[in-house]
């Protein structure tokens, strides 16, 4: 089977149209990426794929309804597969796009490329180091075109930023913000209501918290271990060490809500850090040009251990990365922005729907400096926009004016970046991007090792903080230098019935 889908690989590259299958069918594919990649007018989708047969025959639903809907009925039915490995298989499948938990991504990622197939991967592209490290030799190995999902990267407010930073428009970036994870989380000791408990890093292992997210309200052991033929347990468990089936890991029925809970446990991923890490750290990296490289150095953080039953004693903000340059990267709580740069000349503050810039003599970022950013109170300073999109929800979408649109035309103009001599991947979307690069063969917009730079990013600072440890870093090697740390933080203690990543 191998031979054939190699052969088919290679007979693709002047392929119209990619055949795409969906490789974990939870809340993120089927409310975003399944109707993303179904607008795509090059590609179709032939198959859904998971181990929990409801959502799976949800995620199919979904699919064959929108052909019929939009008069394409030839291109169902949607196949439904129990078994991605199937999905691997299959000569007919071009293309995967994976939204399985974190712990799946990099094996899954691997296997796919190994059998000549293009991969799709969510952020975080991986639940370790080492992982991140197998994904970029994986690419490099079997050639194949790679797409991280941090569709950030795909917004134009993001783009702009990075480009004013990374054209020297602010002057040398000494310092960068990191905001996210949710400060109340430290000393709240309301552990039913588990929202309110999430700060930066993931927890230690817990079989469940008593809160159901579902109906606000609290439940028993035995509920929540109940019996759910409809989920594949060992399957969802993959590589992880065996626990007995948790409802709140793998919720009965269809998706309804983001799965935090998984999310947050050492067993499948990490934290905040690769949820909204894998964002904010991203957009730092993008325009700190590091999608090449990393820190120096990591700096444990000070701040006071947390006292939540939840967090095993572990801080949860206050880590500090260092470039070789000296510029140093913040974790800070969320905020109104998402990543600042703090330049020699000026500022650039940016998340979703919102952005602003101030120029004039650098600064360090204090309290004092961080609240002038949230109400763009700088005295000696000159704001060139100021875009705040507080009334737009979190997500641009929902945007309620012209503010932003305002704010990028007044700052493209201003800078002149139509015209810069540093112009960045531009992308409509991050799904088509992946679909267009199927088709031409070239890089997308953010190929396996920016992916998986990023992921490192998030991966280190996870550990500084379950170590409770600081530690030097070389980029190059992707490992610690000068005798700190321990190279065992860096992977999964073991990998259980057989799922380690060959190449």
């Amino acid at each position: 089977m191998a031979k054939k889908c190699e052969k088919k690989a290679a007979e693709k590259t002047t392929a119209k149209t990619v055949s795409v299958a969906f490789i974990g069918c939870g809340i993120q594919a089927v409310s975003v990426l399944i109707p993303n990649f179904l607008k795509q007018k090059n590609a179709v989708v032939k198959a859904v794929c998971d181990c929990d047969k409801v959502r799976c025959e949800a995620a199919a639903q979904k699919v064959n309804d929108y052909y019929k809907e939009n008069k394409k009925a030839k291109l169902a039915k949607c196949q439904m597969v129990a078994d991605f490995r199937d999905i691997i298989a299959d000569p007919e499948i071009d293309a995967v796009c994976i939204a399985t938990p974190d712990h799946w991504h990099a094996y899954i990622a691997c296997a796919a490329m190994k059998a000549g197939k293009d991969v799709y991967c969510e952020k975080p592209l991986t639940y370790s180091v080492e992982e991140s490290v197998l994904v970029m030799k994986a690419q490099k190995k079997f050639k194949r075109v790679f797409q991280t999902g941090s569709m950030q990267r795909s917004w134009r407010e993001f783009r702009t930023a990075c480009m004013i930073v990374r054209n020297g428009l602010i002057g040398n970036v000494k310092y960068v913000d990191c905001n996210y994870g949710n400060a109340s989380a430290q000393d709240n000791k309301d552990i039913a209501k588990f929202s309110l408990n999430l700060g930066g890093p993931s927890h230690p292992h817990r079989f469940f918290c008593q809160w159901d997210a579902i109906t606000k309200k609290t439940q028993s052991t035995a509920k929540e271990s109940a019996p759910n033929a409809d989920v594949d347990w060992d399957m969802w468990l993959g590589p992880a060490p065996w626990t007995p089936y948790s409802d709140q890991c793998a919720p009965r029925g269809k998706a309804q809500f983001y799965p935090m809970f998984w999310r947050f446990d050492d067993n499948y991923g990490t934290g905040y850090n690769g949820d909204w890490g894998a964002h904010h750290l991203d957009i730092a990296q993008w325009g700190l040009d590091l999608d090449k490289s990393g820190p120096v150095k990591i700096v444990c953080s000070t701040a006071p251990h947390s006292k939540n039953p939840l967090h095993g004693g572990r801080r949860q903000f206050g880590m500090k990365f260092i470039l070789e340059n000296g510029c140093t990267i913040f974790h800070n709580p969320f905020g109104l922005w998402g990543t600042v740069f703090y330049g020699t000349k000026g500022i650039v503050a940016v998340n979703r729907g919102r952005i602003a810039v101030w120029l004039g003599r650098g600064v360090k970022p204090t309290a004092a400096i961080r609240k002038s950013l949230e109400d763009n109170s700088f005295d000696k300073m000159k704001s060139v926009a100021f875009c705040s999109g507080v009334d737009y929800g979190f997500d641009p979408t929902q945007k309620k004016d012209n503010q932003l649109e305002t704010a990028l035309k007044t700052l493209e103009k201003h800078f002149a970046l139509a015209d810069a001599p540093v112009q960045l991947y531009k992308s409509p979307l991050q799904e088509q991007n992946f679909i267009d690069c199927c088709i031409s063969r070239e890089e997308t917009i953010c190929p396996a090792e920016t992916g998986a730079r990023s992921s490192i990013l998030c991966g280190l600072c996870n550990l500084s903080y379950v170590y409770d440890s600081g530690f030097d870093w070389d980029p190059v090697k992707c490992t610690f230098a000068n005798g700190t740390g321990d190279p065992n933080w860096l992977k999964r203690p073991v990998y259980r019935n057989g799922w380690e990543i060959k190449l």
